[in-house]
């Protein structure tokens, strides 16, 4: 398995994790702490996967997992300032949606790259 499909399955665990996260604060709860420094901390390793794994590739890595690596370092660090800065206590759905989008996006370049 290599590096970058490392990456991508670590992205798609967190995003399922966000997911959970974003389920239970539709449904009016408030989501334990853990789950959401959970969520930042495994995005930032992921990030960081996906950039060891871009350096590694040199030249051949494709454009693809940069852009990937670009759409999913703003979406941590959106995420970052929307839900641990700005919005601390509520976090309003619609910018739950809009993080979402972000990773999935990300999510969306980085699949073909990984030849799962």
């Amino acid at each position: 398995m290599t590096l970058t499909q490392i990456a991508f399955l670590l992205f798609a665990a967190i995003a399922a994790g966000g997911l959970t996260m974003a389920a239970i604060i539709t449904f009016g709860k408030s989501p334990p702490a853990f789950m959401g420094v959970g969520h930042g901390l495994g995005g930032l390793a992921a990030c960081a996967t996906l950039f060891v794994a871009n350096l590694q590739g040199g030249d051949a890595t494709p454009e693809a997992a940069w852009w990937a690596l670009v759409v999913f370092t703003s979406g941590l660090a959106g995420g970052l300032l929307l839900f641990r800065v700005l919005f601390k206590g509520a976090t309003p759905l619609l910018l739950i949606a809009g993080h979402g989008s972000v990773a999935a996006l990300g999510l969306y370049l980085l699949y073909p790259v990984t030849g799962l």
